[in-house]
C-alpha cells in the first residue's frame, strides 16, 4: 500500500460526502413517495450534489503543516482525487440506479462526462483558492459550485441559452479541458500565499 493513501484518507471530510449522498438518495425517495416524475432538473439536482459533497472533501487540512516540505500542490491534490473519485463515482452510480430503478418513466439528466466537466471546475476552483486563500478555500469553491448551479437552474428557467446557464452540461469536453489547464496552472506555477 502506498505510504500517502492512509494519512490522506483519514484527512479527508468524508461526513459532506456522506451526507450528500443520503440527502440526493432521500429527494429521490420523496419525489417518488409524492408520485412526481422525475424530471430532468431534480436529476441534475440529486447528481450535482454528489459531485458538490466530494468537492467538499478536497480541503487540505494538512497544507499549512506541509507547506515547507518538499511535496507539491499538484501531489497533495492528485493524492486527495486519487482517494475521493472512486467512491463519488460508485455513488453516483448508485443514485443514476436508484432513480432508474424507481421511476417508469426518467427524463434525460446530465451524464458521466458532464459531471464530470462540473467536478472538474470545482477542482480548479478549490486549487485556484487554495494557493489564493489557503486551508479554507474548499468551502469557498463549494459555495461558488452551489451558487453557479442555482443560477445556472434559474437562468433555465427564464429561458436562458443552455450554454450561457450550465456550461458544463452543453460543453463538457471544454469546460473539462478548460479546468484541467486550470488545476495544472495553480497548482504547479507561482507562489503559494
Amino acid at each position: 500500500m502506498a505510504a500517502w493513501l492512509t494519512p490522506t484518507r483519514r484527512a479527508v471530510r468524508w461526513t459532506p460526502a456522506f451526507v450528500s449522498v443520503a440527502i440526493a438518495m432521500a429527494t429521490l425517495i420523496v419525489i417518488r413517495l409524492a408520485d412526481r416524475p422525475l424530471r430532468s432538473d431534480a436529476q441534475i439536482i440529486v447528481l450535482t450534489m454528489v459531485v458538490i459533497g466530494g468537492l467538499c472533501g478536497l480541503a487540505d487540512p494538512g497544507r499549512d503543516y506541509v507547506h515547507a516540505l518538499p511535496v507539491s500542490a499538484a501531489r497533495r491534490l492528485a493524492h486527495r482525487l486519487a482517494v475521493l473519485v472512486p467512491p463519488i463515482a460508485l455513488a453516483i452510480v448508485i443514485v443514476r440506479w436508484m432513480g432508474d430503478a424507481m421511476f417508469s418513466e426518467v427524463a434525460p439528466g446530465p451524464g458521466s462526462l458532464a459531471l464530470a466537466a462540473f467536478g472538474a471546475a470545482g477542482v480548479a476552483l478549490c486549487a485556484t483558492l487554495t494557493r489564493r486563500v489557503g486551508p479554507r478555500a474548499g468551502d469557498a469553491a463549494v459555495a461558488a459550485m452551489l451558487a453557479w448551479l442555482a443560477a445556472g437552474l434559474m437562468l433555465g428557467k427564464l429561458d436562458a441559452p443552455l450554454g450561457l446557464a450550465l456550461p458544463w452540461l452543453r460543453w463538457p469536453v471544454l469546460v473539462l479541458v478548460i479546468a484541467t489547464v486550470a488545476t495544472v496552472v495553480s497548482t504547479t506555477r507561482g507562489a503559494e500565499a
